[in-house]
């Protein structure tokens, strides 16, 4: 690449302190990006301050936030900027960290594109159904062979002070599709929660679940919340409730058609649809 090329692309995650989920799940979709985009420079960003704290405290390794990379972006006169977010949904994170940051950098550069998140186009006014998409990409993940009283169960995260109705949205795609997978979320705040999933669970005569992250990173949430050893895990809350359990301990990053959405949404941002 030129040392003169003036384009880049940031990558913005919510970050994360493993450093194996990290390297499978974020610097996955980077480089899938870079591939696909060999003319722009890729620049790493993360939402998360904690983590970003963290990681240099603890590990040594700097990353900026998102206005930190911007203004390194400006000073030395990159001309196009576009901002790809490997966040799920236009959530709380989304709007607080990416938009809101983002948007008083317009008039700085020429030309400043926001790609949207994983799930965000329900199919209307000709846009594309990044559900549907979504859905498609899932599945390939999941084992083709799943018995009748077997099923997927996805945790997303959730969000903590309003609804996020994302997850439902997924849902009614897994229903319309015939896959049996069931989703709930962390967050205690929104729903579905892990009760209202277990109650899916019920209604659908499901015996056997295979748990899956509906998270970027197999991190904090999937490796303690979902798959952890405390009996408030959701492995152990199946397990009590009778359930066999197997457990998919691999994030949305690692997995190959997930990451070409997000390339998709990147080539829609330069195209100004975002």
């Amino acid at each position: 690449m030129s040392p003169t090329c003036k384009k880049a692309i940031i990558v913005v995650s919510f970050g994360t302190m493993y450093a194996d989920t990290r390297q499978r799940c974020i610097e996955a979709v980077e480089k899938r990006i870079q591939q696909a985009f060999p003319e722009y420079h890729i620049y790493r960003a993360f939402t998360s301050n904690f983590v970003i704290r963290q990681l240099a405290k603890l590990d040594h390794i700097q990353v900026d936030d998102l206005k930190t990379a911007l203004d390194k972006l400006h000073e030395a006169g990159y001309t196009e900027v576009i901002i790809q977010t490997t966040h799920l949904t236009p959530g709380e994170e989304y709007e607080n960290k990416v938009l809101r940051v983002a948007m008083p950098y317009k008039p700085l550069f020429p030309k400043l594109m926001i790609g949207r998140p994983l799930l965000h186009f329900r199919g209307d006014d000709g846009k594309p159904d990044d559900f549907a998409l979504a859905v498609a990409a899932l599945k390939l993940q999941m084992p083709t062979d799943m018995e009748d009283d077997q099923a997927v169960v996805f945790m997303g995260h959730g969000s903590p002070h309003q609804h996020n109705p994302a997850y439902e949205r997924i849902q009614e795609c897994f229903n319309r599709a015939m896959i049996n997978a069931v989703v709930g979320v962390v967050e205690e705040t929104d729903y579905p929660s892990f009760a209202d999933m277990e109650q899916l669970l019920v209604k659908k005569n499901i015996k056997k679940v295979i748990m899956m992250p509906m998270l970027l990173v197999a991190g904090d949430h999937a490796k303690n919340d979902m798959a952890g050893t405390s009996k408030e895990s959701w492995k152990n809350k199946l397990l009590a409730a009778g359930y066999e359990v197997a457990i998919y301990l691999h994030g949305l990053g690692e997995n190959v058609a997930i990451q070409d959405i997000y390339v998709q949404h990147v080539r829609d941002a330069i195209a100004g649809i975002g």
